[in-house]
């Protein structure tokens, strides 16, 4: 377990240096908005550092009611919430929203998934009527456990694929805007996942899922999802400069334990997908100057 949490740490870390408040809060939001943030601190602490799985939950459970309370605060979203090391804080390329997410720790060594989008004020009005186009905030709810053919489904905010988000990547086609989501999850004992998700919104409701990963197999994929042994390291990233969504290839340790994915480790080759035309397409060559 204590790797499990160790990986979700380092992921935090990598997440806030991309996170820069630049919006000036008036003295009183700050102060209401910091005492929410001395709460949650500890409790986010317990949440995942606690030997004790009540004590664990019981703080996951109070931390969420402090969180919507803080994000109910008029321009909240301008406020970094940068004590929280155990919480991942990350804001789509076009300042639209941000996506908050965070973990609890359960005694079968598997994670609970807990998360929020939140939306830019700033940019919640319609030109024309001035009417907000979104909620100001949208709670996301963990079903990743019961969702059935999870590769090939839309799902909304109630029916979420949990997962820690590290990275958004923003593209368009068709003035339909598509969010893909990286993410981690410490999904069992012996093994993770690493995740590509889509987050497109349709007349202000978010959506995830969406038929745009061609892999070149009979039907375009919904998501794509990784399994892996949990001790091993899996890249899964996104090459700015190049556009590229890069992920390293998994496969069994031998073909007897081919399905059974805590016998997979990355062979170390790596293909990527380029998005073209609404579809992010897997590209023929393998990348061989992956650094």
């Amino acid at each position: 377990m204590m790797n499990k949490i160790n990986i979700f740490f380092l992921i935090c870390g990598l997440s806030f240096t991309s996170f820069i408040n630049g919006q000036t809060l008036d003295s009183l939001t700050m102060d209401s908005l910091r005492n929410f943030e001395i709460r949650m601190s500890g409790l986010s602490q317990n949440m995942v550092r606690s030997y004790d799985e009540d004590t664990r939950l019981t703080s996951g459970k109070q931390f969420i009611r402090h969180m919507a309370r803080a994000l109910k605060i008029n321009n909240s979203y301008f406020f970094n919430f940068d004590s929280l090391k155990t919480v991942l804080i990350i804001k789509a390329p076009d300042d639209l929203f941000r996506i908050i997410t965070w973990n609890v720790a359960t005694n079968d060594e598997k994670f609970r998934y807990f998360g929020v989008i939140q939306m830019n004020p700033k940019k919640n009005k319609t030109p024309d009527t001035k009417l907000p186009i979104y909620k100001d905030f949208y709670p996301l709810i963990d079903r990743s456990d019961s969702i059935q053919n999870f590769l090939f489904k839309t799902v909304d905010t109630d029916h979420w694929f949990g997962a820690a988000y590290y990275k958004i990547i923003k593209t368009s086609d068709k003035k339909q805007d598509y969010y893909t989501l990286l993410g981690w999850d410490g999904c069992g004992p012996k093994s993770n996942k690493k995740i590509a998700d889509i987050l497109v919104f349709l007349n202000g409701t978010p959506i995830f899922g969406a038929p745009v990963f061609d892999l070149k197999k009979k039907n375009k994929f919904y998501r794509m999802v990784f399994e892996f042994n949990d001790k091993a390291t899996m890249a899964l990233r996104y090459d700015e400069a190049k556009k590229y969504l890069i992920y390293e290839n998994i496969v069994p340790d031998k073909q007897l334990n081919t399905g059974n994915f805590e016998f997979y480790f990355p062979d170390g080759s790596f293909d990527y997908l380029i998005w073209k035309k609404g579809i992010w397409e897997k590209q023929p060559q393998m990348l061989n100057d992956f650094k």
